[in-house]
């Protein structure tokens, strides 16, 4: 079960553009929490702790409104076109009892037996769809490589997950894969072409010497020629 950052908010009294303005100039980003079937609820929450909260690439929060909890699904951030900061965030509540969907990050395990003989262990897919309550939603899903050979490749239904999480990416996507070096094989191609070079200049010296010695032998009929003319 994840650990989910927590968010003190406060609820914004004031509405409207300039009213947003003013909460960014105390160091606090303007939010709207959606409920289904209810008004949205407006917020501010201070600015250091939402780009901490964001670094970590979560989707759901955890939310302090009125000294009560409550997880949100991150909706939407509003960044700031030319500086790229936040200024504006959207959160959709969500019930503990309901599951949702959402993406999360798939990380390997183990050493695979591939690329202790020299192999290359290559992420395909760094995240999937899952669905679950949020008090289940791991912070990443872990897949085995141990027993990945050469050139060999794992899916998505290779992916362990805990219980009560449900899988919605197809399973036959491939997430892992263990190739051959590159190098290797431009050294194997590089090698055929200088055995075809190595060809092609023999060919090419073979062919000079005989025309040397076609020369040689026309050049001693001449001679022979000339002398009998004497």
């Amino acid at each position: 079960m994840s650990k989910f950052e927590k968010l003190n908010v406060d609820i914004r009294k004031e509405h409207g553009t300039s009213a947003a303005r003013r909460t960014r100039l105390r160091d606090r980003i303007p939010a709207v929490l959606y409920h289904s079937g209810l008004e949205a609820t407006p917020l501010s929450m201070d600015k250091k702790s939402l780009y901490k909260a964001l670094r970590t690439g979560q989707m759901i929060f955890e939310v302090i409104v009125d000294k009560k909890s409550q997880f949100v699904l991150l909706k939407e951030v509003q960044y700031h076109p030319v500086t790229d900061e936040v200024m504006h965030v959207d959160f959709q509540k969500v019930r503990e009892d309901e599951k949702i969907s959402l993406e999360v990050a798939v990380r390997s395990t183990g050493e695979s037996q591939g690329v202790k003989l020299g192999g290359i262990l290559v992420q395909l897919l760094n995240s999937v769809t899952i669905k679950c309550k949020p008090s289940e939603i791991p912070e990443f899903l872990e897949i085995d490589v141990t027993a990945m050979e050469m050139n060999t490749n794992l899916f998505v239904k290779d992916i362990s997950l805990p219980d009560d999480v449900e899988m919605m990416t197809a399973e036959d996507i491939a997430v892992m894969s263990v190739q051959e070096p590159k190098e290797e094989k431009e050294e194997e191609v590089s090698d055929e072409l200088g055995e075809e070079d190595g060809l092609e200049d023999a060919e090419s010296g073979e062919s000079e010497e005989s025309s040397d010695k076609a020369e040689d032998n026309t050049s001693e009929s001449q001679d022979k020629s000339d002398g009998e003319d004497q």
